[in-house]
């Protein structure tokens, strides 16, 4: 019996902490559109396999090489940190596991697809591995698409990666759901190829409104732009990030300054030790200024328990007695300056 040859898609999610709010919102929207749109692509659910690999303070396998008919749609995790060199690692492991080699008996399956998507810097060793990716991966053994979403993805560390380099104008629903849109025209144009005898280059169709090709020589962005701190609200517990972006430092000396601009509820985040009280990486608390009110109560201002866990606060008058929603210590609280672990992003 002849082997039904596939077209394995591998997916590379950025979930790390920086994608929080309406970004990871609309790629789980994106994915399941994408999936939803393939299946309804007679040629495309006959040929192409889908498999996701997210990746934050570590990368995954949170869906394996699956014919689209049986893809399971998950929900997925956010995490602190950004994992780049791991996602690559894993995905060249499944793709050494999952895909069928060619053999003298019979053809294996076509050349795969990857699409890389980030917004962030690499937080681990990432640099070793992209060489070997570039060298001796892309556009060799698989066909891979790097995608930079927003300000704060680095297409010259993407472009150590594949040459295939593309930029999503900014982080809005709109873009994402663009990118997935040609994702999807891209894997089902591929598909049809294919099924007509031809080969596996990745035969895309024009890019969409707010998703350009990279520019070469472009400058790479700041890496400290945002600081995230993870917070619970006292009422309820619930997990939420406070971000706050870098400002610039004018009549205010050389200091480094951070504006609190939102606060994002999270209903999934998946910790490493020590990440639920992160102490790495710390700023001073005079150094962030302004608040957002908690995504839950509303309470206006945050606070640091004598553990160092953060949660939000109501108003200070004095003094407040607060039990802290992580380790239930309570204590009576004023104002003060101190140091904050922060999250890396």
């Amino acid at each position: 019996m002849a082997y039904n040859r596939r077209l394995p898609v591998y997916l590379l999610i950025d979930c790390s902490e920086s994608m929080a709010g309406d970004s990871f919102a609309a790629v789980t929207r994106g994915l399941a559109m994408l999936i939803g749109d393939l299946r309804s692509n007679p040629m495309a659910l006959e040929t192409a396999a889908i498999s996701l690999i997210t990746f934050a303070s570590t990368a995954q396998q949170i869906v394996p090489l699956s014919e689209i008919i049986f893809f399971q749609m998950p929900k997925l995790k956010m995490g602190s940190g950004t994992a780049l060199g791991a996602a690559l690692r894993l995905w060249l492991d499944c793709m050494t596991r999952e895909v069928v080699k060619t053999t003298a008996d019979q053809k294996g399956d076509y050349k795969p697809i990857c699409f890389l998507l980030t917004d962030g810097d690499p937080t681990d060793s990432w640099e070793e591995i992209a060489d070997h990716v570039r060298n001796n991966i892309a556009g060799k053994q698989a066909n891979l698409v790097a995608v930079a979403c927003g300000a704060d993805a680095d297409t010259n560390k993407l472009r150590r990666i594949t040459d295939s380099v593309l930029t999503l104008s900014d982080n809005q629903p709109n873009a994402f759901a663009n990118f997935f849109k040609w994702v999807s025209a891209s894997v089902s144009t591929a598909s049809q190829k294919l099924e007509g005898g031809g080969g596996s280059p990745i035969a895309a169709p024009a890019l969409p409104e707010g998703i350009e090709a990279a520019s070469s020589g472009s400058k790479s962005p700041a890496s400290d732009r945002w600081v995230f701190l993870h917070l619970r609200c006292v009422k309820n517990r619930g997990f939420y990030i406070l971000r706050h972006e870098k400002r610039a430092p004018e009549g205010y000396g050389t200091r480094e300054e951070y504006t609190a601009i939102a606060a994002h509820p999270v209903s999934d985040f998946e910790f490493q030790p020590g990440e639920e009280s992160p102490q790495a990486l710390q700023v001073n608390s005079d150094a962030l200024i302004g608040t957002q009110p908690c995504p839950y109560c509303h309470d206006p201002n945050w606070a640091m328990c004598i553990n160092g866990h953060l949660h939000c606060c109501p108003p200070l008058q004095g003094t407040v007695n607060l039990t802290c929603p992580w380790c239930n210590a309570s204590a009576s609280y004023g104002a003060g300056s101190f140091d904050v672990g922060r999250g890396v992003g």
